[in-house]
């Protein structure tokens, strides 16, 4: 195991799993410096509220601003450990016009970010990949298959190509490939959030895509920032990648039952054609994390919907 984490910088601080891992970090006495742009992508006013906890802080800075116009050298030190989140997330949307953001918050900005982590020495750069960049490739024996099949899916590969170039050079970078990571403060627009919406009391429909046989290895956030402190304690190589998943999978339909007998409602749901992108099974090969770290998922998919829930409901009673 590695030195005790004393400062690190957090991008996407005020996001859905950037600000868990600022509280988390904050809660072990870790001095944080958060970043995030607040992209209108999705309300700004909901991020903001994700840090309400810790916005007065003693330890906690946050800086607002677009990674492609900071100067991050004056940010970064040898001491820090990066936790890069920050990015334009979501296969559909980075179709069409949307792989400019990809490519701009994605591919650039982490770029940047490295060569002045390598620059000023960091101690460790960690950064958040995906799943997408698996596409529809099976899990082989010892072996994951690389091959996206969306815009997004590509972009996070190509982030994973630059942490292996970077971790050449010496900078000592980490690849997380999460798997459909949920739980309270998800974003908006992701299937759990907009099926607990479908469920409770409102209008408001789910777009079910394709006959919801699809497969999902659903995480809960908590064991995403576990896994993530643990990979920045642990030396493993400069260039690696961890899958980090829940454990399990669930179909669509599956998780669909288990909000319903959850909230005691029927979803309201709208049935759509397949969607370009769309994989048809994830699954996390979990072997090679829990061999470096010891780490393993901790919270069933019952438990993390419950928490969910209970978040979604309060959020709506906000609004009443």
């Amino acid at each position: 195991m590695g030195t005790k984490l004393l400062r690190s910088v957090i991008t996407g601080a005020a996001g859905f799993i950037g600000s868990h891992l600022v509280e988390e970090q904050l809660n072990r006495g870790v001095t944080v410096t958060g970043i995030d742009c607040f992209d209108p992508w999705y309300s700004p006013e909901a991020k903001r509220a994700n840090l309400s906890k810790v916005l007065n802080h003693p330890n906690f800075d946050l800086i607002e601003a677009d990674l492609n116009e900071l100067n991050l050298v004056e940010l970064l030190d040898p001491d820090c450990v990066v936790f890069h989140l920050a990015a334009r997330a979501g296969v559909q949307d980075s179709w069409g016009e949307g792989f400019e953001s990809a490519i701009n918050n994605n591919l650039l900005a982490t770029q940047k970010l490295m060569e002045a982590s390598l620059k000023n020495k960091v101690n460790r750069f960690l950064y958040a990949s995906s799943s997408s960049v698996y596409g529809n490739g099976d899990t082989a024996e010892q072996q994951r298959i690389e091959s996206p099949i969306s815009p997004y899916g590509v972009t996070k590969l190509a982030v994973d190509q630059l942490g292996r170039i970077y971790g050449a050079r010496g900078l000592q970078t980490v690849g997380m490939r999460y798997f459909t990571v949920y739980g309270p403060r998800q974003r908006p627009d992701m299937a759990m959030n907009r099926l607990f919406q479908a469920a409770l009391p409102g209008d408001f429909c789910f777009s079910l895509r394709g006959d919801g046989t699809q497969k999902r290895e659903f995480t809960y956030v908590s064991d995403v920032v576990d896994a993530t402190l643990a990979l920045s304690q642990c030396f493993v190589p400069a260039g690696s990648t961890f899958d980090i998943g829940g454990g399990n999978t669930r179909s669509v339909l599956g998780v669909i039952s288990d909000i319903e007998r959850l909230v005691g409602s029927h979803c309201r749901i709208t049935e759509v054609g397949s969607a370009p992108g769309d994989p048809k099974s994830t699954e996390a090969m979990l072997g090679p994390i829990s061999e470096a770290t010891g780490w393993k998922p901790k919270v069933s998919l019952e438990d993390g919907l419950s928490a969910q829930y209970l978040w979604q409901e309060h959020q709506l009673s906000l609004l009443r």
